[in-house]
């Protein structure tokens, strides 16, 4: 068996551009950590996925559930689960051990597991207080948040590969994510909302028993995302079309 290298040197070696704000990169930077145990182990980086995306799943059930401590408990796995989340990029880059369905399963378990929690959340809430209002701001919230991801920009919609080449060039060439934004102030938003992030604001909401307000506001912040994105992405493509005339 190879010499596994210190953490120190697999942090130089392998570490990924971490996006701006603080939670984002805090775990990009943690992940180092438990992925060297997992260099230790013949865990696959799909595996390393999958097992993720369980533990995520699980904490959802208690979630739903309801009850303050339980939820409180159950919500910081969910994000500290995130940790585990750049394990399998570093013991890919590691191994050489690239996997395009470890690309789709990161995706798909990114999309259900949030989707999820903003179900979950309102099933704890309704559970508690028998508030069925609150189901009208989880179901904004995951309706809009689905709806961003299904409405990016996807090469797959053009046909004409002249047109797929030029998109191409668009997309990588923009920072349509508004975490990849390099403006200080909405890369610090977006990393303090996103939901995967360890001590976020859904944390802190939940921690000091806001629940209900948190879910409406990731409602509004959600769609507000949505509209950003659509326009954003037409006004990318407007811009370039009339340089090209």
């Amino acid at each position: 068996m190879n010499k596994i290298p210190k953490i120190k040197e697999l942090r130089k070696l392998y570490a990924k551009k971490s996006t701006n704000g603080f939670l984002n990169p805090m775990c990009d930077y943690l992940a180092f950590y438990p992925a060297k145990i997992f260099l230790y182990l013949p865990f696959t980086p799909n595996q390393i996925t999958i097992l993720w995306i369980l533990i995520k799943l699980i904490t959802l059930f208690f979630i739903a559930k309801g009850g303050y401590l339980v939820t409180v408990f159950s919500l910081l796995i969910f994000q500290l689960a995130s940790i585990i989340d750049g394990v399998d990029g570093i013991v890919a880059r590691y191994r050489k051990h690239y996997s395009l369905n470890g690309m789709y399963l990161d995706y798909i378990g990114h999309y259900l597991c949030n989707s999820l929690l903003l179900i979950a959340l309102a099933l704890g809430i309704y559970n508690q207080t028998g508030d069925l209002i609150i189901f009208i701001a989880s179901g904004i919230a995951t309706f809009t948040f689905l709806l961003s991801k299904a409405l990016t920009i996807n090469l797959a919609w053009y046909g004409n590969i002249n047109q797929r080449n030029e998109m191409t060039k668009l997309i990588f060439g923009e920072n349509i994510s508004l975490k990849s934004q390099k403006r200080g102030l909405l890369s610090i938003i977006s990393d303090f909302l996103l939901m995967d992030n360890p001590f976020n604001l859904m944390f802190f909401g939940v921690l000091f028993g806001f629940p209900e307000i948190i879910l409406w506001v990731y409602a509004l912040a959600l769609s507000l995302e949505l509209v950003r994105k659509l326009f954003y992405q037409f006004w990318i493509i407007f811009k370039y079309e009339r340089l090209e005339k």
